[in-house]
């Protein structure tokens, strides 16, 4: 049986709500350095209720040894401002340390971490983006160490088994061809990267597991339909606007060639029959013409 796909939100963080030692591998594969040792998981539960919300962010927040903060999320569906919600989330996150007592000295650092299957950054080929505080003119200088975030778009990631350099690498190649993964490409991958093997383990087990497949097609099925009914709405929306629009069009022209007929001398009669506009409906048009014309004529 294939895995389940690790671009669902669900599944991604129930894989690594379930195994906290493989959140810190991904945490310090993305930072790109051995930074955390542990992390504790501040959110682990998954209400079943939600899984029908298909506005509800199943996101990961956890701590690190030394209490900084991490928010980690995937995010499967396209959203045109998610940059200004990462940054609204670890805001809140950042805010939510101060509490009263406490002094600015004891807030900590946040960290987001964001896996997009879809691509929010414009004018880059890049998949990896990571946004700090500098200095306009210094880079050199940082206004804090505090604020770290990390966009990884997933369809930007383009490497084959072969080019796979790096630790992130291979994860965001398990991550974006999870449910097609080959048992020769899981070798390779476990002989560069040993704790992958257990990665590949839990998700085996996570995807054979009723309960969850039940609640991943759950969540699955809530989004597709989400986002059909807002393609549906655009659709809608597009067409009724191209129904207007052609209406518009067609009395513009209608009109111009009443103006067009009365110009060559055509009678009310006549300009009736061609442009199927009522007799009293054309003597106001022209009454209307004739007005406006005199006030901008005086």
């Amino acid at each position: 049986m294939p895995f389940l796909k690790l671009t669902s939100d669900f599944l991604f963080k129930t894989l690594f709500s379930q195994n906290p030692d493989l959140l810190a591998y991904l945490v310090n594969s993305a930072l790109g350095k051995a930074q955390v040792s542990s992390v504790k998981i501040i959110n682990p539960a998954i209400p079943k209720e939600i899984l029908s919300d298909k506005l509800s962010v199943l996101d990961i927040k956890a701590k690190d040894q030394y209490n900084n903060i991490f928010h980690i999320e995937m995010q499967a569906s396209p959203q045109d401002f998610y940059t200004k919600r990462a940054i609204y989330y670890w805001a809140k996150l950042y805010f939510r340390q101060l509490n009263q007592g406490n002094l600015y000295s004891d807030l900590k650092k946040v960290y987001s971490i964001s896996f997009l299957n879809f691509s929010g950054i414009p004018h880059s080929k890049r998949y990896h983006f990571t946004f700090l505080t500098l200095d306009k003119y210094d880079p050199k200088i940082r206004l804090t160490d505090d604020f770290e975030v990390h966009i990884l778009e997933i369809p930007r990631f383009k490497k084959t088994l072969e080019e796979l350099e790096s630790s992130l690498d291979r994860w965001l190649y398990v991550i974006k061809r999870s449910s097609r993964l080959k048992e020769k490409e899981m070798e390779a991958i476990i002989e560069k990267n040993p704790i992958m093997e257990k990665t590949f383990s839990e998700l085996e087990r996570i995807s054979m597991d009723e309960k969850t497949r039940e609640l991943y097609e759950m969540r699955e099925i809530g989004l597709h339909d989400y986002n059909t009914n807002i393609q549906s709405a655009f659709e809608r929306g597009e067409k009724r606007g191209i129904r207007k629009g052609q209406k518009r069009e067609h009395k513009r022209t209608i009109r111009n060639t009443a103006i067009k007929l009365r110009s060559s001398g055509m009678s009310l009669e006549f300009m009736s029959q061609i442009t199927e506009l009522s007799i009293p409906w054309l003597k106001k048009f022209f009454e209307k013409i004739e007005k406006s014309s005199s006030k901008n004529g005086a």
